[in-house]
């Protein structure tokens, strides 16, 4: 919001530095972004040009005649495409500084001699507009100084907070300054000279058929109007303010835009079919052609403003192609609406259409007193700048009234949250300073009525919030303790989480995060069983369904990155998985592992080890063991069709499931993957929302320990980990059970396969002698023989 220092100056009487008001501003929650200067240069006369003629020597260059009204006319030579005999612009005479390293000075350019320099706005330090020199009015006197018509001024520059929309106005920040200072608001509104031989009724009606999108709906009627520029005070104004001039009807709706945050739309009477607005929804999907000539897709519950035959407008954002002043324009219909702010945000949003109109109902405008306010003041001003008579009343539909909030306020609350002590009656001065009415409930509260454009306060603790800024957060003093805790612990998500990144990192993993967003081919090669959930208004075809696994965007990483000679990835993520089901869309984290060539890249190791089955199976392990997770199952999986092939296994844990194994030369085909990847996913949300096991410690033993191998022959669909844990069980003098090898060949015969197991034998009272590991062993064999039917090797 760029705040014109004069323009506020209607509003409140004030008169300090603008770095000071700047810094005033700041302390009430008004950020100042930056600070703007225009003065004009002393020196700059207002000149006309006599005659022009081509440069003799240059394409581009035109040499002038320029009465200064004074003395002899001077030639200028102009480069300025906008030259032309006639015209009255801003002339520098030599001597003049436009700048602390621009001195005008006589010079000579391409043999012709110039004296002078005729100026664009934009080498005046005056706006941005440097596409030719000024053309100024016929009403400017030559000879005098620009100064004279361009007196200096300043403009703050404020970044508004989302919920502060009622600051998007000169009289919002002329309201903060007011109560920051204690000076009266001046009345700034006009009201507008009628005539008594034309009713507005008679010229127009108005009907609401969408009152919860457009609960008030107002409207002027101007007629004899005389299209022409506004005049320069409104026109240096609107510039100042980011505002490109563009007629006298139209600068008179920005600059209530501006002045009052309302924005206003002016249609010519004309275009306007049986005389009739109706402000309704679309009612199905269609389009229209908004005032930059753009067809704007319309679905059905936007809302519109429609004459009797079509759609003249896009409420609150942008008015329609064939209903926007002309030239020759002489009736104009004012309209100044309140329209419900998340229905425009919704329209605005899904069209790509943000206009200033918008920006501001997107954030609530005033329904009350300065909607009627803006309306009378823009047809008072119409009408003496554009020589029209006002119709008279005004349309004022109020089809869904809004009423003011009444919100209590506790001293003692405020005293408490504050940190300070404050009474009933400093309350009371610092909420009526803000337009706020209070009536005393209590003897430690207020009742508060908030005024309509007060669109952020809904609770006492916003009302708390209006106390603080305008005590001044600076005259609080800090405090070294607090009622509250200042810091808060780890929720149990980000808690889990940061312990697996911690482990996984550990073993040399690297974390990526990618997108949600997949597309529906991959889904189908991926889980074709799976229910996606579908975007209703996709980004692209890639893009157009929620994931329902991981393993695609880490392919998808992976494939990346060897297309581009990084081989070696070792990666994790931990991330969320969509799925449609019955009961709605479910959610899940996941925490998928991938491994990909070398284990050891980069290591001292001589020889290459490249990543298998069991490497990714250690990985999870131990990573069960670092991340305080408790062990892991691993069992067989016969599911090797989509995902995984040759080697699979399901694994499951406390809180714990998923699956892990090779991932299939189809799916590496589809990524376009040569090498082997190793692949673990794992469902992690019932682990998130848990709590860890606590860790346990044992001292270290006394005694030492007994090793002994086993190598038993088993059938192919016996489970190692079934036979580990028989094999614990034997007896509590078994410290560890570990397999370390397996192997299948001809010797063992069709559908056989042989591990071998470590054992690791300890008491905790005394040393072990061969006799007691000999009977410890023969009871391990006899019982795994006895159990499963698999056979010592010999």
């Amino acid at each position: 919001m760029r705040v014109v220092y004069s323009w506020l100056k209607d509003f409140v009487d004030i008169d300090i530095p603008v770095q000071d008001l700047a810094d005033a501003l700041t302390a009430a929650g008004l950020e100042v972004a930056s600070i703007e200067h225009y003065k004009v240069p002393a020196g700059i006369k207002v000149a006309r040009v006599l005659s022009t003629e081509k440069h003799p020597n240059a394409d581009k260059l035109t040499v002038c005649k320029v009465d200064t009204g004074s003395g002899d006319p001077l030639t200028i030579v102009c480069g300025a495409p906008n030259v032309r005999a006639g015209m009255i612009s801003a002339l520098a005479i030599i001597g003049t500084t436009i700048a602390p390293d621009f001195v005008i000075k006589k010079s000579k350019l391409r043999g012709v001699e110039s004296y002078g320099m005729l100026c664009s706005e934009q080498e005046l330090g005056l706006s941005n507009d440097h596409s030719g020199i000024m053309d100024l009015s016929s009403d400017f006197e030559i000879g005098k100084e620009l100064s004279t018509y361009y007196p200096d001024d300043s403009v703050i520059e404020i970044e508004i907070t989302p919920d502060r929309g009622d600051c998007l106005s000169i009289l919002g920040v002329a309201r903060e300054v007011s109560a920051r200072f204690g000076l009266p608001l001046n009345k700034t509104s006009l009201t507008p000279v009628e005539t008594e031989s034309v009713d507005i009724n008679e010229k127009i009606t108005v009907s609401i058929e969408s009152s919860e999108l457009c609960p008030r709906y107002t409207g002027r009627f101007i007629s004899g109007v005389k299209i022409a520029p506004s005049p320069l005070w409104m026109q240096r104004r609107l510039t100042l303010a980011g505002i490109r001039p563009i007629n006298n009807v139209v600068d008179v709706t920005n600059y209530i835009l501006v002045q009052y945050g309302q924005p206003m739309h002016a249609f010519d009477y004309s275009s306007i079919a049986d005389k009739k607005i109706i402000v309704k929804k679309a009612g199905k999907e269609s389009s229209f052609p908004t005032l930059d000539n753009i067809e704007r897709k319309l679905l059905q519950d936007d809302l519109l403003i429609c004459d009797s035959k079509r759609p003249v407008a896009l409420a609150g954002i942008m008015g329609g192609a064939g209903s926007e002043i002309q030239d020759d324009t002489s009736e104009v219909f004012l309209e100044c609406a309140f329209f419900n702010p998340i229905g425009i945000r919704k329209t605005s949003k899904r069209i790509g259409l943000s206009t200033d109109s918008s920006y501001r109902f997107e954030r609530g405008v005033d329904p009350d007193k300065g909607l009627i306010d803006a309306v009378d003041t823009a047809a008072e001003l119409i009408r003496t700048l554009g020589g029209g008579t006002v119709a008279k009343g005004r349309i004022d539909q109020y089809a869904h009234k809004i009423e003011p909030r009444t919100i209590r306020i506790r001293a003692s609350k405020t005293s408490r949250v504050l940190g300070i002590g404050f009474s009933i009656e400093q309350i009371e001065s610092f909420l009526v300073s803000l337009g706020m009415t209070c009536i005393h409930d209590t003897d430690d509260s207020l009742m508060v009525t908030v005024p309509l454009f007060r669109h952020d306060i809904t609770i006492e603790e916003d009302l708390i919030e209006e106390v603080g800024r305008m005590y001044g957060y600076d005259n609080i003093p800090a405090s070294t303790a607090a009622p509250v805790s200042l810091t808060a612990p780890l929720a149990n998500v980000e808690r889990i989480t940061d312990k697996i990144r911690s482990a996984l990192a550990f073993f040399g993993l690297n974390e990526i995060i990618t997108n949600s967003m997949t597309s529906e081919k991959q889904r189908i090669i991926l889980t074709p069983d799976k229910e996606p959930v579908a975007l209703l208004n996709p980004l692209n075809p890639d893009m157009a369904q929620m994931r329902t696994t991981v393993v695609g965007s880490m392919l998808e990483v992976v494939a990346y990155n060897l297309n581009r000679k990084n081989s070696n990835n070792h990666l994790f993520e931990i991330g969320k998985v969509f799925e449609q089901t019955p009961d709605g869309i479910k959610e899940r984290f996941i925490l998928g592992i991938v491994l990909e060539g070398d284990y050891l890249a980069g290591s001292w190791c001589s020889k290459p080890v490249p990543v298998d089955f069991y490497i990714l199976k250690g990985v999870l392990e131990t990573f069960s063991i670092h991340a305080g997770t408790g062990s892991l199952n691993f069992s067989q999986n016969s599911n090797t069709e989509i995902l995984f092939e040759d080697q699979v296994s399901q694994i499951s844990g406390l809180n714990i499931s998923g699956s892990m194994g090779k991932i299939s030369k189809k799916i590496c085909d589809f990524f376009d993957i040569k090498s082997q990847v190793f692949y673990a996913e794992l469902d992690i949300t019932g682990l998130l929302q848990s709590s860890l096991p606590q860790p346990e410690y044992h001292s270290l033993p006394k005694f030492p320990a007994l090793e002994r191998d086993f190598c038993f022959v088993m059938n192919e669909e016996l489970n190692s980990s079934s036979i580990s844990d028989t094999i614990k069980g034997v007896s509590p003098l078994i410290e560890s059970v570990t397999p370390f090898d397996i192997f299948r060949g001809e010797k063992l015969g069709t559908g056989k396969k042989s591990i071998a197991y470590s054992v690791k034998i300890r008491s905790s009272e005394k040393t072990l002698t061969e006799k007691d590991a000999e009977e410890i062993c023969t009871t391990i064999v006899s019982t795994v023989q006895t159990n499963f039917g698999a056979v010592l090797r010999t």
